[in-house]
């Protein structure tokens, strides 16, 4: 029995679905799902990170309210169903979203869950205005138990929006009804009236461990505020990288090592454990094409945020100072250059040095350390904001981490370029009588030429029945 057969009631998701004002949860998921059906490169883009595989041959069928037939799911209704048709395979969603202010529920994700472990259903996918780093790091804790069978997948309203204003503005939808309605959907979810908004403050947790930093205390791991602190530091960076990717119409994430991706716990631990031992917030943002990721730390002790990219030097230049032309000369229009810094990384023993970058253009000696005649390992550009009181503001924090990042990126990161070594060069031979060098450059001897030279230049010997040479 396929998961339709299975539905007691429910319609197809609708474009522009006839519901009352009060009704903006339901009005939004349909129109959302629709979506789906109705455009299948933006339903790709976003399902295809919850682990379903959309090629050009999958029928999307999405429905809304829906009630099902099985004695388990009794009372519970979720927001919406999806079905991804390939060929015989069939790849199952129930839908669960929140709208403005509501935040999801255990309670109601479990029951949820026990349902889809029950018809058979591939994934749980919620949607809200809380964020998560991935889709894979669910903002509500979940047991183990519960997962079974079910994969469980949450998506911000945000997330889903510039995606599809990535898809829009880089014209990959070219279907020209399909791009209008994609570009109404934009128009719709970025207007007040949706319901959908924008990270707005820091939870009370966070102004509590700014507190107890700023007076002194020592952190333990074991403090229940950490945990809500790092989660919404986790939220914050999730909204920063989807702010930059709207700004720069490219897919920015958040960038974490292959051990962290699959396991949210782990990451949170490795955040709650950098927090403790050094004062400070740590993460990258990876940026497609760009010269390098964005690193932020955010130190609690100093209320400071900084944004930093660090670059490969060239290793092709004889003089230090000419790799550091080589980066100044990427930023020589740049303005407030007194508040932008320069770090030399150097081989060996020699420690990193430092200037802003106005002293880096006028004289480049002054990185150098005493003596030093090595090339740099590695040059980082980098800006300080010292915040003060703002910092452990829960609006003011995230207003002034946004504003800052979006200046360092429009004002340095696009502007930077990575080394590329240059392209090896004929070296000119020696003449074996003279020592001297040779400029001229030997022919390259063609497999025809060869065999010519072979045949007639310099025949071989045949030996006929006589005995005799000719």
């Amino acid at each position: 029995m396929t998961i339709i057969e299975q539905l007691k009631s429910g319609e197809r998701a609708r474009l522009i679905p006839v519901l009352p004002d009060s009704k903006k949860e339901e009005k939004a998921t349909a129109s959302l799902l629709a979506a789906f059906r109705i455009i299948p490169e933006f339903a790709k883009s976003v399902l295809s990170d919850a682990g379903a595989s959309i090629g050009t041959r999958a029928k999307i069928d999405c429905y809304t309210e829906v009630v099902f037939k099985h004695e388990c799911a009794k009372g519970i209704r979720p927001d919406g169903l999806i079905v991804v048709h390939t060929g015989k395979k069939e790849w199952t969603a129930l839908i669960e979203s929140k709208i403005g202010n509501a935040n999801l529920s255990c309670d109601q994700l479990e029951k949820y869950l026990t349902v889809a472990r029950a018809l058979g259903i591939d994934a749980l996918i919620t949607i809200s205005n809380e964020y998560a780093v991935l889709p894979t790091h669910h903002p509500v804790n979940i047991t183990k138990q519960s997962l079974k069978k079910v994969e469980l997948y949450h998506f911000s309203w945000l997330s889903i929006i510039s995606k599809a204003v990535i898809l829009s503005d880089n014209k990959i939808v070219d279907d020209p009804e399909q791009a209008f309605l994609l570009s109404e959907l934009i128009r719709y979810f970025r207007h007040s009236s949706s319901g959908v908004s924008a990270l707005s403050k820091m939870s009370p947790d966070w102004r509590e461990i700014c507190d107890l930093v700023q007076r002194g205390a020592h952190l333990s791991s074991h403090q229940k505020e950490i945990e809500g602190a790092v989660s919404s530091w986790n939220q914050l960076l999730r909204y920063l990288s989807l702010q930059l990717s709207m700004a720069t119409r490219s897919a920015v994430s958040v960038q974490l090592p292959r051990k962290l991706q699959s396991s949210p716990e782990q990451q949170i631990k490795q955040a709650i454990h950098t927090m403790v031992s050094s004062g400070k917030m740590i993460a990258t943002l990876e940026i497609p094409n760009a010269a390098g990721p964005i690193q932020i730390t955010a130190d609690l002790m100093r209320r400071t945020v900084t944004f930093d990219i660090k670059l490969t030097s060239p290793q092709d230049v004889k003089r230090p100072t000419a790799a550091i032309n080589w980066l100044t000369r990427q930023l020589k229009d740049v303005k407030a250059m007194e508040e932008i810094v320069i770090k030399a990384y150097w081989p060996r023993r020699t420690p990193m040095t430092m200037s802003t970058l106005s002293q880096a253009i006028d004289s480049p000696e002054t990185l150098l350390a005493e003596g030093i005649k090595d090339i740099p390992k590695e040059l980082e550009v980098s800006i300080v904001t010292d915040l003060a009181g703002r910092f452990r503001g829960a609006r003011t924090f995230i207003e002034e981490t946004e504003r800052a990042l979006l200046w360092f990126y429009d004002t340095i990161g696009e502007h930077l370029s990575i080394w590329v070594p240059k392209a090896p060069k004929i070296k000119p031979q020696m003449d074996n009588e003279s020592g001297n060098e040779n400029n001229q450059v030997a022919p390259v001897e063609s497999s025809y030429e060869k065999e010519i030279r072979e045949r007639f230049l310099y025949p071989a010997i045949v030996v006929d029945n006589t005995g005799t040479d000719s």
